[in-house]
C-alpha cells in the first residue's frame, strides 16, 4: 500500500524526525521480512537539505517508482507486497520481490545507471537476512558525487561540496529529463 493522500509539506526536516523516520522504516523492513521471507527493495531519494517533500521530490519518486516497476515486470520478477508513503521526512517504498537478492540488484543497478534520474533515486535491496546488498558483491564501484568524479559517499561525508551547488546539480538534471520527455 502507498499513501498518496498527503500533500507535500515543504517544511524543514529534524535530525530528530529523520531518525525517528530511520528506525520506522527498519522496522518496517524486519516485519516485511518475516512475512515474506523474500528480498526487499527499499526507495528513497538522493535530496540533500532541510527540506524532503516537495512537489519535485515526489516527480523524482513517482518516476523512479514507476521505472522499477517496469525494471522488475520486465526481469520476471514479482513484487508480493506493497508499503510505503510520502512523509515530511521524504517519499520511501518498500517492496518485498520474489526473486534472488544478487539478480534484483542487478536489474535496478542497471535502472539507476542508465536512467536520466537514476541518480537522484537511492535504491536498495535488502537480502532475506536483513543486509544491504552491495555495488561491490557485483564488482560495480561506489556511485560517484553529483558534482565530481569522487565517491558520492566521500564527499557527502566530507561536505565537499555546498548544498545549493548539489541542489543546483539536481534541479538541472530534473529539468533536463522534463525538456527531453516533452518532446
Amino acid at each position: 500500500m502507498f499513501d498518496k493522500t498527503t500533500a507535500p509539506s515543504g517544511a524543514e526536516v529534524s535530525l530528530a524526525q529523520m531518525l525517528a523516520r530511520r528506525e520506522s522504516r527498519y522496522t518496517s523492513q524486519q516485519v516485511l521480512l518475516r512475512r515474506f521471507d523474500r528480498p526487499l527493495v527499499q526507495l528513497t531519494l538522493v535530496n540533500p537539505g532541510a527540506v524532503k517533500d516537495t512537489p519535485q521530490s515526489r516527480f523524482v519518486f513517482d518516476t523512479g517508482l514507476g521505472a522499477m516497476q517496469e525494471a522488475l515486470v520486465a526481469g520476471g520478477h514479482t513484487v508480493l507486497a506493497y508499503e510505503g508513503a510520502y512523509f515530511v521526512t521524504g517519499a520511501e517504498m518498500l517492496m518485498a520481490v520474489n526473486a534472488q537478492a544478487l539478480t534484483v540488484k542487478r536489474t535496478l543497478l542497471a535502472l539507476e545507471e542508465h536512467h536520466p534520474l537514476g541518480r537522484l533515486w537511492d535504491v536498495d535491496v535488502i537480502d532475506t537476512t536483513g543486509a544491504v546488498v552491495a555495488r561491490r558483491q557485483l564488482d560495480v564501484p561506489p556511485r560517484r558525487c553529483l558534482l565530481c568524479d569522487e565517491s558520492a559517499h566521500a564527499c557527502a561525508r566530507s561536505r565537499a561540496h555546498p548544498l545549493l551547488d548539489l541542489q543546483r546539480a539536481i534541479q538541472d538534471k530534473i529539468h533536463a529529463f522534463r525538456q527531453h520527455t516533452v518532446q
